[in-house]
């Protein structure tokens, strides 16, 4: 099941039903042995028009100087730039992110068919206090929990993971021996 809710200020005619059921395509959710069928699921759309009042706020950039215009109730960031990597984002961050990528392309290319389309990721990294400045060191941690076919054995996705979707993403200079691999950890 897949729902769809929030509040917009559109005249637009969406149909959202849709976009929900391609996107899920797109992603792979193609039959329920992976845990969703894009085209037999069921799909709740449940949209209401934004209030005049958070609509004003927001579009009233046209009526308003710039400092004025707000962002709505549902803004809520932070952040920061590092010079760590070249994305100006914090190393963790970038190599979890592409290790997420990078298991899109070998399900999609079949270089690990076994692969579903749900999965999870994070990096931890180790930093050297250079004297104020943060360093990355190392990659302390690598976790990579993914949905997989029901016969593909724990160590094939240990082995498959490492070799076609660590190795490539995380430069051989942050990997060591004391490096501490999760891959599809079991629960409890």
């Amino acid at each position: 099941m897949v729902m769809v809710f929030g509040e917009i200020t559109t005249k637009a005619e969406v149909d959202y039903e849709k976009i929900v059921r391609d996107t899920c395509r797109n992603i792979g959710f193609i039959s329920d042995d992976v845990g969703l069928d894009a085209d037999k699921c069921k799909v709740l759309v449940n949209i209401e028009q934004q209030s005049p009042d958070i609509a004003q706020g927001v579009h009233g950039h046209f009526t308003k100087r710039p400092e004025e215009v707000g962002a709505g109730d549902q803004g809520h960031m932070f952040g920061y730039a590092t010079d760590e990597t070249p994305e100006y984002m914090p190393l963790s961050h970038v190599l979890a992110t592409k290790l997420g990528a990078r298991l899109t392309e070998v399900r999609k290319n079949d270089t690990c068919a076994w692969l579903r389309p749900d999965s999870k990721t994070q990096v931890t990294v180790e930093y050297y206090n250079d004297n104020g400045a943060m360093v990355p060191v190392r990659a302390h941690t690598v976790l990579i929990s993914t949905q997989h076919d029901e016969t593909v054995s724990n160590d094939q996705i240990v082995a498959e993971l490492k070799e076609h979707v660590i190795k490539p993403v995380i430069p051989e200079k942050y990997l060591d021996e004391n490096t501490i691999f999760h891959l599809n950890p079991p629960f409890g």
